[in-house]
């Protein structure tokens, strides 16, 4: 039986973080509704649920973060064209875009870098923002939104859709590197 392609060791170091990112996603939906009924029903456990889903929100956003600076960046920059050994970082850079927009046989599926890229910026923004906004005592005034809630509402929207849509990317680009 024949094997596809090597998966790069990045790949799966960045599955590994963002999985793992998403399941502390998800308990910090948990524990923010707990949070969020604590608050409302004035209970004494209220703060301890809000400084938990801080900690895990904030947790999961350095999981991710680290997922984007050692694998997702480089191999936005360095193209698609993965090599054995190392990290397996891509090769052909924005050369990799180019020929697949220009080729005679386009990749169907090249569209998903275009939303995982824009989904990923937004969610890396308001993540970095709602983690400084909670953990530093000095934020400016002028930058403090009036609704928090709706912006880590729709920040773990944007997040969790990004996650799926990194899933499919991961498949296609890494697993069975199918492209021209």
């Amino acid at each position: 039986m024949a094997s596809g392609p090597a998966v790069p060791l990045g790949a799966w170091m960045n599955l590994v973080l963002q999985s793992g990112a998403l399941v502390l996603l998800l308990i910090g939906l948990v524990l923010a509704i707990r949070a969020h009924r604590a608050i409302a029903e004035g209970k004494a456990e209220a703060e301890r649920h809000v400084n938990r889903h801080m900690n895990i929100m904030t947790t999961a956003i350095l999981l991710s973060g680290a997922g984007l600076l050692l694998w997702m960046l480089p191999s936005f920059y360095l193209g698609w064209y993965y090599q054995k050994g190392g990290l397996g970082w891509g090769t052909g850079g924005w050369q990799s875009y180019v020929y697949q927009y220009q080729s005679s046989v386009p990749l169907t599926h090249g569209w998903l870098i275009v939303i995982h890229v824009a989904l990923g910026s937004v969610a890396a923004i308001l993540g970095v923002y709602l983690v400084l906004r909670m953990r530093w005592s000095g934020f400016p005034e002028a930058l403090k939104v009036r609704n928090f809630r709706a912006v880590m509402i729709t920040t773990w929207i944007v997040w969790f859709s990004n996650v799926l849509v990194g899933y499919l990317v991961f498949y296609y680009f890494a697993y069975t590197q199918t492209y021209p």
